[in-house]
């Protein structure tokens, strides 16, 4: 009996070994591919990433960042990413997500956006409030939404690789209107970029229907007004009728009055005269 319950217990012992060696190598592996100790990250408190964003990368885009924040082993199995509010200048390392769908670049301090040409699966990009002053989209057919509110895009020429998409809905501007673009300021703008993306079904919030007065019916009754009071006679006198034959009552008040004024005139140069003496 002692014998056969020795056995047992080595036989445990070596199971057990087994398995603490292959949980070990599996860490060893997930460790190397996340760039990062497998046992100091906790997964469940990153699962929603759009309602719970812990990360401080400030400015630091890394490959291996990447695979941390986004909780994947390769940067190919990546789809939804958001990387809003972490002082990003650069995005060249998310050219091998080339898998994305849903991107919130959002809150950053990006002025070159060529590193996200290769991602030709986006959907949905949100690039707003950063230094963007030029869009240079081309091989991005399936991007319907695109939000660029509070850049620096003062031109049609700047977006004009845009109509070569299929883009849906753009906003240069909030719907507040706080954050915008100098370009959203120039006159006929709306009509400008529905002009130039033919895709174009919604623009700042707004359908395409809808539209919005630029001030012009303002002007031109400005400029009504003022050629009608250039006339002879007062606005309100061209309105009144004009009376051709009064009526003899109105007649017999007017020598009244004439007579009166003569009469009043004579007192008058009389007591000049008097008082000249």
């Amino acid at each position: 009996m002692k014998q056969s319950e020795k056995i047992d217990r080595q036989q445990t012992k070596k199971s057990t070994t087994i398995e603490k060696s292959s949980t070990t190598n599996n860490q060893q592996i997930q460790s190397k591919l996340l760039g990062a100790n497998v046992n100091e990250i906790n997964i469940e408190k990153f699962r929603d990433l759009k309602s719970n964003n812990p990360y401080q990368l400030n400015g630091k885009l890394t490959i291996q960042n990447l695979k941390v924040v986004s909780n994947k082993f390769s940067l190919d199995s990546i789809f939804v990413l958001d990387l809003s509010g972490q002082k990003l200048t650069s995005v060249d390392n998310l050219s091998d997500c080339y898998n994305l769908v849903l991107l919130n670049l959002s809150n950053n301090q990006i002025s070159d956006t060529s590193g996200l040409r290769n991602l030709m699966e986006l959907k949905f990009l949100n690039l707003s409030t950063n230094q963007i002053a030029q869009i240079d989209f081309q091989r991005q057919e399936r991007l319907s939404t695109l939000q660029l509110q509070g850049n620096y895009i003062k031109s049609l020429k700047a977006i004009e690789s845009l109509a070569q998409l299929n883009l849906q809905t753009l906003y240069l501007k909030s719907v507040s209107g706080q954050l915008k673009n100098p370009l959203s300021d120039l006159a006929n703008y709306r009509q400008n970029i529905f002009n130039l993306i033919k895709s174009l079904q919604r623009l700042d919030g707004y359908a395409k229907d809808v539209q919005f007065n630029d001030g012009t019916d303002i002007k031109q009754e400005k400029q009504s007004i003022k050629m009608e009071l250039q006339n002879n006679q007062p606005w309100y006198a061209q309105k009144l009728p004009k009376v051709e034959n009064a009526p003899v009552a109105f007649k017999e008040d007017e020598d009244k009055i004439a007579n009166n004024i003569k009469a009043f005139r004579t007192i008058s140069q009389n007591i000049e005269m008097k008082l000249l003496l």
